[in-house]
């Protein structure tokens, strides 16, 4: 998406935790955002800003992103292996991580868990975009990512979560660390042999700005089960690149901001499928958060992953 008139104003970055409705833990706000975040450049920030990469047609929202689990007890969080951890259809259509013999519900719209695990388990990248390219070999491109309608990953096209990804593209941003900031924009374009971006204000801004880019690609979410309400909360938010298209074909990333929790206190999910319904920074985060879980489950056990996948769709496993 292009950043001209992208970034909503007055977002700024809660530090307290959010209060939750009762049984329906949803996200936890950490004291640092750099706790979650690796700035080391991983393979997904490579091949996506790399020569003639997947830039040229992701303008949008792209969930990846890693989970790490933790149990809390008495006041502390103990790791688990993502590997003891299963998910899991519940009969009453919600979703729930399993731990041994019990069950920790995970607050997610109504209906999500169905496009959603389809796309993870295909291994979709793009799951909403606004191009800045759109040439034919773009179009090729994005039918090849499983985009349809030039926009939309096919699992979410006629369903409730358009809107949803349409406002995860345009979700308030805010300034990460200076220091953290710096570290994943030389990471990325040393990686990707760029050396010294320089940004020239007499540059053409339309050449300059090139789009954006929002993921959890250099983000492990922290997945917190909670014993006593037997809820999960999930701690961690996706991060939005501004880059500029170098000559060599690749592209320069010249900042990088975090997505904004500054939603009132008591604020839960919205019901996408009730009219009129418009999804909120709360739901925006709380979709790439849960996106992040599945895949780190999809990566860790496919075939459990796959199974949750067809009884949330209701197929035949």
């Amino acid at each position: 998406m292009s950043i001209v008139s992208a970034r909503l104003a007055g977002a700024t970055f809660a530090l307290s935790v959010v209060a939750m409705l009762p049984a329906a833990a949803q996200i936890r706000t950490e004291r640092s955002a750099a706790s979650q975040i690796n700035p080391a450049t991983s393979a997904d920030a490579r091949t996506l800003f790399e020569r003639s990469g997947m830039f040229m047609i992701a303008g949008g929202v792209l969930p990846a992103g890693h989970a790490a689990f933790f149990v809390t007890q008495q006041g502390t969080d103990q790791p688990v292996a993502d590997s003891a951890v299963q998910l899991v259809a519940m009969p009453d259509g919600t979703a729930a991580l399993r731990l041994a013999d019990a069950t920790y519900r995970v607050a997610r719209p109504a209906g999500l868990a169905c496009p959603l695990g389809e796309f993870v388990e295909r291994d979709g990248a793009v799951a909403y975009t606004i191009p800045k390219y759109l040439d034919p070999g773009s179009r090729i491109a994005m039918l090849d990512a499983g985009l349809v309608r030039h926009r939309i990953a096919r699992e979410f096209d006629n369903t409730p979560f358009v809107k949803l990804l349409r406002a995860a593209d345009f979700g308030a941003t805010t300034p990460l660390p200076p220091t953290v900031a710096a570290q994943i924009t030389t990471s990325i374009n040393k990686a990707n042999g760029i050396d010294g971006l320089v940004i020239d204000a007499s540059d053409d801004i339309d050449t300059m700005i090139g789009s954006y880019i929002n993921s959890g690609m250099q983000v492990t979410y922290h997945v917190y089960l909670s014993p006593q309400s037997r809820s999960v909360e999930i701690g961690g938010v996706p991060l939005r690149y501004f880059w500029k298209l170098e000559r060599d074909g690749s592209a320069g990333v010249f900042s990088v901001e975090m997505y904004a929790q500054n939603w009132p206190a008591g604020t839960h999910l919205t019901d996408l499928a009730a009219p009129n319904a418009q999804p909120t920074q709360y739901d925006v985060v709380n979709f790439y958060q849960v996106a992040a879980l599945f895949r780190q489950l999809h990566l860790s056990n496919p075939e459990a992953f796959a199974r949750f996948v067809g009884q949330a769709c209701n197929k035949a496993v």
